[in-house]
């Protein structure tokens, strides 16, 4: 994260020295980000219609269902979903984020019928889930 400080104090020791520099300094800022966005699939063996109510259903069941009630009470938010092909980008807190993605990769069966999360993408900024570099076409 970039911010332009407009700080008047001098911390270099001369006036000259500032006024080349000019008013602002940038500081870059390293520290924790507080969301983790996962870019998930949803595939069954039998072809199934599943929409996001649903498919935000199941997320939560594979969560509860390798770590309980406690871990399941965090906020999981869809951000978007297709329902064409059962894609979704979802939001977790940093906190979560590997017990999410360890119980979408242990979740088998819903309603009986096979299934499996596959997880395509996984980044702490959401703009990076925009474009997939292994997908990009040159021609």
């Amino acid at each position: 994260m970039y911010w332009l400080s407009s700080d008047n104090s001098d911390t270099t020791g001369g006036d000259c020295e500032k006024e080349e520099r000019g008013m602002y300094e940038k500081h870059v800022s390293k520290g924790h980000l507080p969301y983790c966005y996962l870019k998930v699939r949803l595939d069954f063996e039998d072809d199934a219609d599943i929409d996001i109510i649903i498919f935000k259903h199941i997320v939560i069941q594979a969560v509860q269902s390798l770590f309980g009630e406690a871990v399941s009470c965090t906020p999981i938010d869809v951000l978007k979903y297709r329902q064409t092909n059962r894609e979704a980008i979802l939001r977790v807190s940093s906190s979560y984020f590997t017990k999410l993605w360890a119980s979408l990769t242990w979740y088998s069966s819903y309603n009986e019928q096979s299934c499996a999360f596959r997880v395509l993408q996984v980044s702490s900024h959401l703009m990076a889930l925009a474009a997939n570099s292994r997908q990009l076409s040159l021609a």
